[in-house]
């Protein structure tokens, strides 16, 4: 058939995008260019690969057959590249890391320079976002840390931390609002990451009925960061990752409200393609996260496997964590 590698490389580009412009520009050349490759691939194939059905663009059943080729094919390159590259002892390439924003920029970053420091080899850049699974699905990413419960079968997963909550209160503003007990919250502003205060759904399931409040003077601020802010000014109550305010809290600025109270957690886990779990990079940047202690997270106990959610808990509560 004659085929070549950068027709290949091209098709598998414009087959996980599924658009030209881009395509073009994660290959670093022209759309034409882009076109022109994939009209050679397919003619030298005599079949068609990528089709257009109204506004967009679809993989034939030849196209999906060669994709999933393609993909074993460069991901075997890729881990040849790696070895050559061990064996002459320079550098064993770049690990593109994604996280959630909050937890990016308060835990991982500073964790990370222990690593870099230990390998030098390893090149991390870092994005910090909200979506993660799609660029990670696409190859933007190559490792992520997310607090989302994936089961995908392409993907491996690993337990990191568990996520724990608080609510916390400036302690000046404790004292003039008298809050002593969960109901105490009704006179108080609530600062939430939504409207509907669906956020302080965590902290409303592990109350007693009797003993819930009900939130009425809601603020919504939608990110971490500015809830601790608001918080720490006196604005309102936030609840809180307990690993977002931990430099908080040690220094009484603010305080945790409600200690006793198990409020419900979420777990971030650490997610790469199973097909990349093999390489080498990959490998020492993952056992180096999992051989972070819990206190780095926020935790004071030991780490535990995560328990499936009730019926009940999926319906009420809110799953969503930053």
């Amino acid at each position: 058939m004659g085929l070549e590698i950068h027709q290949l490389k091209t098709f598998f580009v414009l087959a996980r995008t599924l658009n030209f412009t881009e395509a073009a520009r994660k290959l670093y050349v022209t759309q034409p260019a882009v076109s022109h490759a994939m009209k050679k691939l397919e003619s030298g194939l005599n079949d068609k690969l990528i089709v257009r059905r109204g506004n967009r663009l679809v993989l034939t059943e030849s196209g999906s057959l060669l994709y999933k080729t393609c993909e074993d094919i460069f991901y075997r390159l890729e881990r040849a590249e790696e070895a050559i590259r061990s064996r002459k002892g320079i550098s064993l390439g770049v690990v593109r890391l994604g996280a959630t924003v909050e937890f990016g920029n308060t835990v991982l970053v500073k964790n990370l320079r222990a690593f870099m420091d230990g390998h030098p080899n390893v090149h991390v850049d870092f994005l910090f976002h909200h979506d993660l699974r799609p660029l990670l699905l696409n190859d933007e990413l190559d490792v992520i840390v997310d607090c989302r419960d994936d089961d995908d079968p392409q993907l491996d997963k690993r337990l990191l931390f568990q996520e724990k909550y608080v609510v916390v209160g400036a302690p000046d503003y404790i004292r003039r609002k008298r809050i002593r007990q969960p109901k105490d919250l009704e006179s108080c502003t609530v600062l939430s990451f939504d409207k509907d205060g669906s956020w302080w759904n965590k902290f409303l399931l592990a109350v007693p009925e009797r003993e819930r409040p009900t939130l009425a003077g809601l603020i919504e601020i939608n990110h971490i960061r500015g809830l601790v802010i608001a918080a720490k000014e006196g604005v309102g109550i936030g609840l809180v990752p307990r690993y977002s305010v931990s430099r908080e809290l040690a220094k009484r600025e603010l305080v945790d409200l409600f200690p006793r109270i198990a409020l419900r957690e979420d777990h971030f886990f650490i997610y790469q393609k199973k097909k990349k779990a093999g390489l080498e990079k990959h490998r020492l940047l993952v056992e180096y996260l999992l051989s972070l202690k819990p206190v780095e997270f926020g935790e004071t106990r030991r780490r535990v496997a995560p328990e499936s959610p009730t019926e009940e808990d999926a319906e009420k509560g809110d799953r969503r964590c930053r």
